[in-house]
C-alpha cells in the first residue's frame, strides 16, 4: 500500500476520534488521564504533525523542474536535434557531390565542389608521373582523392555511416543469386535497390567502382565493379 495513503487514513482516524472526544470525552477520552483530557486537541494536533513529518522523511516530495529550466532542456534538445539534421545534409550534400565528380577533373575543380581545400596526405613520382592524393573533410564526411599528372584518377569515401539506405532487407539468397559477369542494373535488380559508392578507379582504360549496400543491422554486401561487370561479391553477417 501506498505510504502516503497509509499517513492520509491514520490522520482522518485521529481527526474522527477528536470530534468524537469532544462530544463525549467520557467514552472516547477516558484512556486520558489529568490533566491530558483537558489537552486532547493539542494532543491531537501533534499526533498530526508528527504523522505529516513522518511521512514527508519516508516519501519526501520530488523537486519540481522550474518551468524556465524545463523550456531551457526542451530548446537545448531541439537545438541537438537541428545540428545533428543539419550535419547529415551537408554530409549527404558531399556524398552526392563525390559521386557526380567525373574521372579526370584538376583539384581545383574538387577543391571547388566540396567548398573545402584538401590537405595533401601522399605525394610521389615514378617514371616521370606524379602522384598527389588529398584528403577533404566535409563533417564526418572523408573523402581521399588521387591526382596523376594533375587529373582525377581516383576517389574514395569510406565511411557512410551517415546514409541511411532505405529498401527491403537485403538476404544471403538474393546475395547467392548475384554472378560474376553480371552488370550493375542486375545486381540493382536482385537487391531491389541502388547501392553506396565507395571508390572508383580509372587507370589505363579500366574503371574499377567498389559498391555497397548496408542493411539496418549493419550486415551488407560489397561488390566490385570492373567496366560495369562483377568482378568480386562479398558479403557480411547476411541471414
Amino acid at each position: 500500500m501506498n505510504i502516503t495513503l497509509v499517513f492520509g487514513i491514520i490522520e482522518i482516524i485521529i481527526i474522527g476520534w477528536y470530534i468524537l472526544a469532544k462530544k463525549n470525552p467520557q467514552k472516547y477520552a477516558q484512556f486520558l488521564k489529568s490533566p491530558y483530557k483537558k489537552k486532547r486537541g493539542l494532543i491531537c494536533l501533534c499526533a498530526l504533525f508528527l504523522c505529516g513529518f513522518i511521512n514527508i522523511i519516508v516519501n519526501p516530495v520530488p523537486p519540481t523542474t522550474p518551468a524556465s529550466q524545463k523550456q531551457e532542456t526542451q530548446q537545448s534538445s531541439h537545438k541537438s536535434d537541428s545540428k545533428s539534421q543539419q550535419s547529415s545534409n551537408k554530409e549527404m550534400d558531399a556524398y552526392k557531390k563525390f559521386v557526380s565528380l567525373p574521372m579526370g577533373s584538376d583539384y581545383d575543380t574538387v577543391k571547388n565542389t566540396f567548398g573545402v581545400n584538401g590537405e595533401l596526405k601522399h605525394e610521389n613520382e615514378v617514371a616521370g608521373i606524379k602522384t598527389q592524393a588529398y584528403e577533404f573533410k566535409i563533417g564526418s564526411a572523408v573523402a581521399m582523392m588521387t591526382f596523376q599528372k594533375g587529373m582525377l584518377t581516383s576517389k574514395a569515401m569510406d565511411s557512410l555511416s551517415f546514409y541511411k539506405q532505405r529498401g527491403d532487407k537485403i538476404t544471403l539468397a538474393e546475395f547467392n543469386q548475384i554472378q560474376i559477369g553480371m552488370s550493375y542494373e542486375q545486381v540493382k535488380e536482385i537487391l531491389k535497390r541502388d547501392g553506396l559508392l565507395k571508390s572508383q578507379t580509372n587507370i589505363a582504360g579500366t574503371t574499377s567502382r567498389l559498391i555497397s549496400w548496408i542493411n539496418s543491422d549493419g550486415s551488407n554486401v560489397i561488390i566490385t565493379f570492373g567496366n560495369n561487370k562483377v568482378n568480386s561479391k562479398t558479403q557480411s553477417n547476411l541471414k
